[in-house]
């Protein structure tokens, strides 16, 4: 609606129907007041008339999850050394004997008392027969002297023979008898040296190294070859001081192999020291047969002590900020907030979270397009996941 000036009737004057001065003033001071009126009031009716804004519309459309309560092992992780549980050195007490024959390689299984290697002993089997010969001829002495003493005995009383060729002759029976001992021990010292010739398992094993040669003297002390007890190996564990402690006999461990799997083992013993310049002790955890480690290889691992209730989220819904783990949770009114949680173990793309309820609704795919403050729209609703996703294939199926 138009608004049209007002009509100003100025009075008419007595004299001659002219306008005073004092008339003209007042009159233009009211047209400049209702003027002004009329510009305040039209701008109040168009304000009023002007339409609502519009409500904020989410930005992106996000996948929510809740920390689902999920079965954690409490481990530790380490690494360590494989090595032989018992590692036996072999050597030969034998002095100048050459070898003649080798009879295992390295990597061979051995039984207890099997023949490894054998020397050359012919020198010592002369020297035995030899002394066999020297047995025959102190048992023949010693026949003798007795049946002397023998037939004196008999005539003791007739005088023939004097007291002191009876003690006499007592005495070389007794010496017969010595040095048929002392023949006879020489030939067992004799055997010893010819048993030393040939170099035997002393248990069941696997050889692990072989330095003896065909060819080469055996002297005493030189190592031949090296055995590993029954097969068994083990992996050394390294653990700081403040998580050995929470190791004991018999606990379970797991080994990583090279390709990616993994082997079974037993702690079978705690170091009861701990190195004093590493700050580390050692869990020697047993093996089990066959394993493809060999000793001398670094292996990675974890012991594993206890399984926990924990809440876990999926991996992908976890970021790093500045070295902190986040995650976005969405509110009842639809914003996405940053907040900083902490992270424990993780196993099958799922990790330990804590400082979470179990009803934060924690936003997963588009996390990392997400701002804090968004306002977002959820794809489902994560507190009835599996009736979103069972209900449009049931209805599939009834049509079909």
């Amino acid at each position: 609606m138009e608004t049209s000036a007002p009509t100003l009737t100025l009075p008419r004057t007595r004299g001659r129907g002219k306008v005073s001065k004092r008339t003209i003033v007042i009159a233009t001071a009211a047209a400049v007041v209702v003027g002004a009126a009329g510009v305040f009031l039209a701008p109040a009716r168009n304000t009023a008339a002007a339409p609502k804004p519009q409500a904020p519309q989410p930005s992106i459309t996000v996948d929510v999850v809740v920390p689902a309560a999920t079965t954690f092992a409490r481990n530790l992780a380490a690494t360590g050394t494989v090595r032989a549980r018992d590692e036996l050195v072999i050597g030969s007490d034998a002095s100048g004997v050459r070898l003649l024959e080798v009879l295992v390689d390295v990597g061979s299984t051995v039984q207890r008392g099997q023949l490894l290697a054998r020397g050359d002993d012919a020198t010592l089997q002369a020297q035995l027969a030899q002394q066999d010969a020297q047995i025959r001829q102190a048992q023949a002495e010693l026949t003798q002297a007795r049946a002397n003493v023998e037939r004196s005995e008999r005539i003791r009383d007739s005088g023939v023979y004097s007291i002191e060729a009876l003690q006499t002759r007592q005495t070389n029976a007794e010496a017969a008898a010595a040095k048929l001992e002392l023949a006879r021990a020489l030939r067992r010292e004799l055997e010893v040296r010819i048993a030393q010739t040939r170099v035997v398992a002393p248990a069941n094993g696997v050889i692990s190294k072989k330095m003896a040669t065909v060819g080469g003297v055996v002297q005493p002390g030189n190592e031949l070859f090296r055995l590993i007890r029954d097969g068994q190996i083990e992996w050394l564990a390294e653990l700081p001081s403040h998580s050995i402690a929470r190791v004991q006999p018999g606990t379970k461990a797991r080994v990583t192999l090279d390709d990616g799997d993994s082997v079974d083992a037993t702690v079978r013993m705690v170091a009861p020291t701990i190195d004093a310049a590493t700050r580390n002790g050692l869990v020697y955890a047993t093996l089990p047969a066959g394993t493809r480690l060999k000793p001398g290889a670094l292996a990675k691992g974890e012991l594993l002590l206890a399984d926990a209730q924990a809440f876990a989220l999926p991996e992908t819904s976890v970021l790093t900020r500045d070295g902190y783990p986040f995650v976005f949770i969405v509110g009842r009114d639809g914003l996405a907030r940053l907040t900083r949680i902490e992270t424990g173990s993780r196993q099958r793309g799922m990790v330990e979270v804590m400082g979470l309820s179990g009803d934060a609704r924690v936003v997963t795919t588009g996390a990392g397009f997400v701002k804090d403050g968004d306002l977002v729209r959820l794809a489902s609703d994560p507190a009835q996941p599996q009736q979103a996703t069972t209900e449009p294939a049931r209805a599939a199926g009834d049509q079909s």
